[in-house]
């Protein structure tokens, strides 16, 4: 198979479209229906009333496509669901860590007793992912 040079060599537009993501007809019309629901409906719209409108205006040939991509989209905001809850979960269990920690670190401070730098160090460990830092 033999290959027209022209094409090798990408040209002016190929430069400037690299990195533009790519954007979905449903995408599009999403966008459109967005627009066109906040324009026309003052009082407020049902969130499916975009998916509908978006999904009816699309033409019939791009219907399949974009269904398979609703179908998608689903999935992964069903992972992303789980993940988010997994990391709720394992949060919650941090702070109720760190909960138990600090008050050992409040007795130990009203009783005028040393703190230890274990104690310390462990609240440092806990504190720090829940406050948006990691060690």
């Amino acid at each position: 198979m033999t290959f027209d040079p022209a094409f090798e060599q990408p040209d002016e537009f190929d430069l400037m479209t690299t990195g533009v993501p790519m954007v979905s007809p449903l995408q599009t019309m999403f966008a459109w229906a967005t627009e066109h629901l906040r324009e026309t409906c003052l009082d407020g719209f049902d969130v499916k009333d975009v998916g509908r409108l978006a999904y009816d205006s699309l033409p019939e040939g791009e219907r399949e496509g974009a269904f398979g991509e609703l179908l998608y989209t689903y999935w992964e905001a069903t992972l992303a669901d789980e993940e988010t809850l997994a990391h709720a979960e394992q949060l919650r269990a941090q702070r109720a860590e760190l909960r138990e920690l600090l008050g050992r670190f409040h007795d130990l401070a009203e009783s005028s007793q040393p703190v230890p730098y274990a104690l310390l160090a462990d609240i440092a460990r806990l504190s720090l992912p829940l406050m948006g830092g990691a060690l």
